[in-house]
């Protein structure tokens, strides 16, 4: 058994960037291709037809990115708060 005690919170929300990312260039693709066979939101709706149309594949990456940044700091920082008060979190590693 392991006892996890803290999460490093910056270094978290690296790793949620980098999964989150990822996510979002394989929605930005599969988005994309949709605006390409002519699935897409109009221009007069502003911001989100750049968000949901043919440059998605650039958009989404970025946008989910940063947000997982934040979302990972803040989960870390939930976290150490509530773990905090206790003595740990046991967790079983297989090896």
């Amino acid at each position: 058994m392991v006892v996890i005690k803290e999460i490093d919170a910056p270094e978290f929300g690296k790793i949620l960037t980098i999964l989150y990312g990822t996510m979002g260039l394989v929605f930005g693709f599969f988005t994309t291709i949709a605006a390409l066979m002519g699935i897409s939101i109009p221009r007069k709706f502003g911001i989100f037809s750049l968000i949901f149309g043919k440059l998605a594949v650039f958009s989404l990456p970025i946008f989910y990115g940063v947000s997982g940044y934040f979302i990972g700091r803040i989960a870390a920082g939930l976290f150490n708060t509530v773990i905090g008060s206790k003595k740990g979190f046991k967790v079983e590693v297989l090896r």
